[in-house]
């Protein structure tokens, strides 16, 4: 089951907008198990793939009501990131602009990732 790193605990807030809070978080694939960074926590991922979204089943949960149950799905291979938005309603977001849905795209160092009002970036 996965935990929700994105709450007012764990969570680091920007509010660049009154009527919108983002969440960041990093997402550092540099170890041999890739881990997402969170106001000073690490959660270790699997080193192949792992599901972000609102639903308590994704290894990432994110506390955010315009992220999708099911949002996206990053995997890593052959020393490479990607990312698949998984149909999500409100789509997935790198580096600002829309990826299409049920497509690999792949990330590089430093590529923000935005699900729902979440950013997550990557660092290799």
């Amino acid at each position: 089951m996965g935990k929700n790193l994105f709450t007012q605990e764990t969570g680091k807030f920007l509010i660049n907008d009154p009527k919108e809070i983002r969440k960041n978080a990093m997402i550092n694939a540099k170890s041999t198990v890739p881990h997402l960074e969170v106001g000073g926590q690490s959660k270790p991922l699997s080193n192949k793939c792992f599901s972000i979204g609102r639903d308590k089943t994704n290894q990432i949960v994110v506390a955010d009501p315009k992220a999708s149950r099911f949002h996206a799905v990053i995997t890593f291979e052959n020393n490479c990131v990607y990312i698949k938005d998984t149909e999500s309603s409100n789509g997935t977001f790198v580096n600002d602009v829309k990826i299409a849905s049920n497509k690999k795209v792949k990330l590089k160092n430093g590529d923000r990732i935005k699900v729902g009002t979440t950013v997550l970036t990557l660092k290799q």
